[in-house]
């Protein structure tokens, strides 16, 4: 293995910390990072990968460029929080691996966020490698061929500019602030003016009438304000109300408990990958609404804490 890949790995765990769903173990850590290390090792190309997003994620902050910590299905790996190219740790949230290794297969297209100047520092790192040859064949995207690549040889890589990253420089150098009960009171109360995803009258009459608790609570708020899910907010917040464990769902405790962030409502592919092997299924669960990615949506979420976080104590005039 790549040696600073494996430097980098070893003195991650030994610091990481848990704020999502659940605590966890050390055990549980590293049984995560040895599932996902068999993964990199049987192929030389899932290697030159993990290291290429790492060197690209050093390239941007070394630049003063916020990448976003954790976009679409990126947040789903444990080795990409390791190596600081996402900020979501998947074991505390309960996420599969298999939610990544789905998506990133041979042909398969990477996408990587960060904020304005991105795209210009990726053509620096990407120019001139050794192990990968990269063509941009279009602007931002980029086909990359793994020279010791086996079972994944080629691969596209699409490089986003989300300006509104910009506003939040203080994180390259103080790292993303969890959510603390000062902040969680402005969100309770719909004191959300400018916290990105929180803003619009709707969200604001869901916050006061679902009152959240947690995390894990906005995370679900989020993730459901959406066309295709957003009708599921009256069972979640009936769930929330008045738990039923006799919901079609939750047929048992394994699958209470990974039902349990969401009130007893399916919401995330995650949980639908989970709840297909816990009831011993050979296919997810089928359901007539479309699912969210659930690392995506917790680092949308981070997005919001982080800006409501510098008045956390200052009084508004709303």
């Amino acid at each position: 293995m790549n040696k600073k890949l494996l430097q980098t790995l070893n003195t991650a765990l030994g610091r990481t910390k848990t704020t999502g769903v659940a605590p966890i173990t050390i055990d549980a850590l590293q049984k995560r990072l040895a599932e996902e290390l068999d993964w990199l090792d049987a192929c030389p190309g899932r290697e030159s990968l993990v290291v290429l997003l790492q060197e690209l994620a050093e390239a941007m902050r070394r630049a003063r460029i916020v990448v976003n910590p954790g976009y679409s299905y990126l947040p789903d790996s444990f080795l990409l929080y390791l190596t600081h190219v996402t900020r979501v740790n998947p074991v505390e949230w309960d996420m599969p691996f298999s939610r990544f290794t789905k998506s990133v297969h041979d042909g398969a297209e990477i996408p990587f966020e960060a904020g304005t100047g991105c795209l210009e520092v990726a053509r620096k790192v990407l120019s001139n490698r050794e192990n990968e040859f990269i063509i941009e064949t279009e602007p931002s995207l980029f086909e990359i061929t793994f020279l010791d690549g086996e079972l994944l040889k080629n691969v596209k890589l699409r490089i986003t500019t989300y300006a509104e990253l910009d506003r939040f420089k203080s994180t390259i150098r103080d790292g993303w602030h969890p959510l603390d009960q000062a902040t969680l009171r402005l969100f309770g109360r719909g004191d959300t003016d400018g916290s990105i995803w929180f803003e619009t009258d709707k969200m604001r009459e869901w916050l006061t009438e679902f009152g959240p608790e947690s995390m894990s609570d906005l995370v679900l708020l989020n993730a459901i304000y959406h066309p295709g899910r957003i009708r599921l907010y009256g069972d979640i917040l009936e769930g929330k109300l008045h738990p039923d464990p006799l919901d079609t769902f939750c047929v048992n405790e394994a699958t209470c408990r990974i039902l349990s962030e969401t009130y007893g409502v399916p919401v995330y592919q995650e949980q639908s990958m989970l709840l297909a092997e816990t009831l011993h299924r050979d296919h997810e669960i089928p359901l007539n609404y479309e699912l969210a990615l659930k690392g995506h949506f917790i680092a949308r979420t981070m997005l919001s804490v982080e800006a409501l976080w510098p008045r956390r104590f200052k009084t508004s005039l709303r």
